[in-house]
């Protein structure tokens, strides 16, 4: 049920994400447009922004699982890269607001994260010392971090010159 919730109220930002500025999102209208009561909320999530956190988690979640499940790394990839385009409009959203650098964070963790399970489930890595593998966790995790900033970034220009 908790989870359930959770998703609900997740919905609701992401909804409400189409329309509005994320700044413009508060507590009240999320759980207006998911019809439960306020106090819910606060049960579930300390801010519209962990909200979104939980979200990110949860496709990055799902993504391994997919990920996990392929042994072709180059399908891995084009996975991982469709779902990024399929996040754009929100991550667009989210990296113009004031809440950008926050959010930058969130998505290096998630992308770390995701990398972490990934190389550990797989355990295909020859054997390196531990701090060989945090730098190049690292490289990775940014190298991505960056490209989906700059994807994100282009496609606002291309939007821009399209309009």
């Amino acid at each position: 049920m908790c989870s359930d919730t959770k998703e609900k109220i997740a919905e609701a930002v992401e909804q409400m994400m189409l329309t509005k500025p994320v700044s413009k999102i508060t507590v009240q209208s999320v759980m207006e447009q998911a019809q439960m009561k306020r106090q819910t909320f606060y049960y579930h999530f300390q801010d519209i922004l962990e909200v979104i956190e939980w979200s990110m988690e949860q496709a990055f979640g799902q993504l391994l699982d997919r990920s996990l499940q392929e042994d072709d790394p180059e399908i891995v990839l084009n996975d991982f890269i469709a779902a990024s385009e399929n996040a754009a409009p929100f991550m667009q959203k989210l990296f113009r607001s004031q809440k950008r650098e926050q959010v930058e964070r969130m998505m290096a963790r998630c992308v770390r994260s995701y990398l972490q399970e990934l190389i550990s489930a797989k355990g295909k890595l020859p054997r390196i010392p531990y701090e060989d593998l945090d730098i190049a966790l690292n490289f990775c995790t940014y190298g991505f971090v960056g490209l989906l900033l700059e994807c994100c970034d282009k496609k606002k220009t291309v939007d821009r010159e399209t309009m």
